[in-house]
């Protein structure tokens, strides 16, 4: 019998909380883990031939209790082989004020297409405009794999430790970025997280996005 993808999603999120909450240290309760007082304010960007860890990254991100804003270069975006398409929230030309945000989030995006991955994004000129302003705001700018090409694309990663994929090591290099390897955990370096393999890192990588905005918002009080 087969599972829905939804199914599958919930299943997966189940069992990354069971094998992290039973271990020394482990991370609260997702339904407690808000980042400090109020909720954390994410701007996700999508581009056409979006991954499936779309879905992942966003049902955790739900689950905490986030505020979550898609923001694309078209009204629609399509998926890279199952999903539907995606209407988006806003469009990245009308974004007014990126400081209205806590988050900016680059999400995954199939590399097996015509100019590799994010390459809707990378041909916008204002999508890598909004990159380039959330990072001169200090919003935790969040790259899952090819996605860290579009911060060397926007020049926002000069002397920042990141990880994606490896198909694109030459342009995080051209762009001034320290690379830190394919990695199996996310890599944070000041205000950027990069990360890879999603589809195990998704609660990992909230984990790191929820201690951050906790620990900013209690150094500003």
């Amino acid at each position: 019998m087969k599972l829905s993808l939804s199914l599958l999603v919930i299943l997966l999120v189940a069992v990354l909380a069971l094998t992290q909450t039973g271990s020394p240290g482990a991370a609260p309760a997702i339904a407690a883990s808000n980042g400090g007082t109020g909720a954390v304010r994410v701007l996700i960007m999508v581009g056409n031939s979006y991954g499936a860890n779309y879905n992942l990254i966003r049902d955790v991100m739900e689950l905490y209790g986030w505020d979550l804003t898609t923001v694309g270069v078209t009204p629609t975006v399509t998926p890279c082989f199952y999903g539907g398409p995606i209407t988006v929230d806003t469009l990245v030309t009308e974004v007014a004020d990126i400081s209205e945000f806590d988050v900016l989030l680059i999400t995954t995006s199939r590399v097996l297409q015509a100019g590799g991955s994010h390459s809707q994004l990378l041909s916008s000129p204002e999508a890598l405009d909004l990159v380039a302003d959330a990072a001169a705001e200090s919003l935790l700018v969040v790259a899952q794999c090819g996605g860290t090409r579009v911060l060397a694309a926007a020049g926002v990663i000069n002397g920042v430790t990141v990880t994606g994929k490896g198909e694109y090591l030459q342009e995080y290099l051209d762009a001034g970025a320290v690379w830190a390897g394919e990695v199996d955990t996310p890599v944070l370096d000041g205000h950027f997280l990069t990360s890879l393999r999603n589809q195990i890192n998704s609660r990992r990588l909230c984990e790191v996005i929820r201690t951050y905005m906790a620990e900013k918002r209690a150094a500003a009080n």
